[in-house]
């Protein structure tokens, strides 16, 4: 699982929570939060249509030692088209992409841009991640509810665990039941303000033969509230162990981080040019 997908994963857990900030008010019922989950996830979708931020990511590669044996890193601008997000990358290791590189980059960009303007696209795509989000959602368990003022908004705080009510069996299903952590919820729009993770135990795929993701796998997600009240994922970090296939054994450390956010607009025609830093092509001179 990249630390993209888990992140999208994290951000998901976001919920439509109840509008009630009193320090004594009644906790919303965490089923019930779980349950508003995907109004609020469309509801984040189309708000994000309306940003293209630059996303800086870095892996590193780890010894045994915990020193780093290879780092990789991007710079991307990231955006979204009928809620399907849309990565184009600018930079690699620190070096803007090679001429031959960027064009072949720009053609896979636009390719995306056009598949997802079409909403039959976009709906697809959609309808998968909702399924895996109900999936995670049914495998988790929020307890210890509690009220915090935070930045002074009033904010919902949870312990995360996987529910021992749950039996799974999907890759989703069996990541949620394994983890332990706490969410931090803005009550007000329902979103997260903070979650934090860690493995119990390992996450096998495809029965151990494919992947394992190791106990003491950990990510850390913190988002930050737009002026004009729309939520961004500001960070993303995380450090693992994992097996793929047979042979390969890593140790990882990654982060994600959002700058530079700005509004924009998307007309989604089939002729919609994705927004760039790099001179526009010639044919649309």
């Amino acid at each position: 699982m990249t630390a993209i997908g888990l992140a999208v994963l994290a951000l998901m857990v976001g919920v439509t929570a109840q509008m009630q900030t009193a320090p004594n008010a009644p906790l919303p019922d965490a089923q019930e939060l779980k349950r508003r989950v995907m109004a609020s996830m469309k509801a984040s979708e189309k708000n994000l249509e309306n940003y293209s931020c630059i996303v800086q990511d870095q892996i590193h590669e780890l010894n045994p030692d915990g020193s780093v044996k290879k780092h990789r890193s991007s710079m991307k601008e990231q955006f979204f088209v009928n809620g399907v997000e849309i990565d184009h990358t600018l930079e690699k290791d620190g070096k803007p992409l090679t001429p031959g590189d960027a064009k072949k980059e720009q053609e896979h960009v636009d390719k995306e841009v056009k598949k997802y303007s079409d909403p039959k696209e976009a709906d697809k795509s959609k309808t998968r991640d909702e399924k895996e989000v109900d999936l995670f959602l049914r495998a988790l368990r929020l307890s210890n509810g509690s009220r915090v003022t935070r930045e002074g908004r009033s904010t919902l705080v949870y312990d995360l665990s996987g529910d021992p009510a749950f039996h799974p069996k999907k890759v989703e299903e069996r990541f949620a039941e394994a983890l332990n952590g706490r969410i931090w919820i803005d009550e007000q729009s329902g979103m997260p303000v903070e979650v934090r993770f860690e493995t119990t135990k390992d996450v096998k795929i495809g029965g151990g033969l494919l992947a394992n993701l190791h106990k003491g796998f950990w990510l850390h997600l913190v988002q930050q509230r737009e002026p004009d009240g729309v939520w961004i994922t500001k960070s993303v970090d995380g450090s693992g162990d994992a097996r793929a296939a047979l042979f390969v054994h890593a140790r990882f450390r990654f982060s994600e981080q959002l700058d530079k956010c700005h509004l924009f607009s998307v007309n989604t025609q089939q002729n919609v040019q994705p927004p760039a830093e790099s001179p526009a092509p010639e044919s649309e001179k």
